[in-house]
Order: C-alpha cells, then structure tokens, then sequence
C-alpha cells in the first residue's frame, strides 16, 4: 500500500510541474491566461497581437501599458512601438517610442511594454504606430508599419497599415 502511494504522488507532482510549465507561455510573464483579461484594448494584425490599458496618471500625462504577443508560429525580430498625442488638427503634439525586449519573440510569447506621454488640454486623441518584422534584422523588406487611432476611447480600433 505504501508503494501505491509513493508512485501516486510521484505521479501527481509530476503532473504538476508539466502543469506549471505552461504550453508556448511566454518567459516574459509566466502562465499568463490567453487572452490577456486584464487589459481593456486590443489590436491585432495576422502576425500580432496587441493588448493594453490607458490610464492619466496625473492631468498633463497618459500612460499606455500593456504586452505585444507573437500570434503565429515563427520569430518577430523586431518590434517598436509609438504613441503619439495628436490635437484637433491632426498634428502630432508629443509623442513616446520603445523598442520591445526581448529581441526574439517567439510563437506565442508576452512582451511587455510601456509608453508616457505628454497629453495636456489640447490633445484630441493618442494613436498607436507599431513597426514589426519576422526576423531579427531590422532592415528587411518584410518589415510592415501599422497605426491604429484613438487607442484610448472605449470603441473598436482599427488597423491600418501604412504604406
């Protein structure tokens, strides 16, 4: 009886720790569920997928924090991120960048990020442009650049890839 229990509870600890390893996670943020329910927004192209929320942490600031998922198979190699605060004439009034870490994002991984900027009375909106490509050099011709419009408000964004 003993050894029945010995190899049951060898079993289930094992069982556990495959449990704990997670499939495809990402190392960046562990078992992080898919997807991501903790964040507001979202974008996505055929290769990404973009989560986040917005907050003001004081009145002349916005804050947008969130993580970049490689949805399809492969490596992204390179991916940047920008945040621009726009006024009433679509000027660009301020504006944050970050290049995402780390540089190998693979199928299914979380990336991180975060972008701050300067948003005071006459910012109208913040758009998000992103830049991404599916290998580790950034000059290749297979990068694509991406915007997506109003990212704070509470409607759909849409994607659209600029040329």
């Amino acid at each position: 009886m003993n050894k029945s229990i010995g190899w049951l509870a060898v079993l289930y600890m094992g069982l556990a720790a495959c449990a704990g390893a997670g499939t495809g996670g990402s190392a960046t943020l562990g078992s992080a569920p898919y997807p991501p329910a903790v964040y507001e927004h979202r974008v996505a192209t055929n290769d990404v997928e973009i989560y986040w929320n917005c907050t003001r942490p004081d009145g002349g600031t916005a804050r947008m924090e969130g993580v970049v998922r490689n949805s399809k198979g492969g490596v992204v190699g390179f991916m940047e991120l920008e945040l621009a605060a726009v006024d009433t004439q679509d000027r660009e009034v301020g504006g944050s960048k970050q290049a995402l870490e780390p540089v190998l994002l693979r199928a299914n991984q979380l990336a991180p990020f975060t972008l701050q900027v300067g948003a005071g009375r006459e910012t109208a909106r913040l758009d998000l442009y992103y830049s991404y490509s599916r290998d580790a050099t950034q000059g290749e011709a297979q990068q694509a650049r991406f915007e997506a419009r109003d990212v704070c408000s509470p409607t759909q964004h849409l994607v659209r890839q600029q040329r």
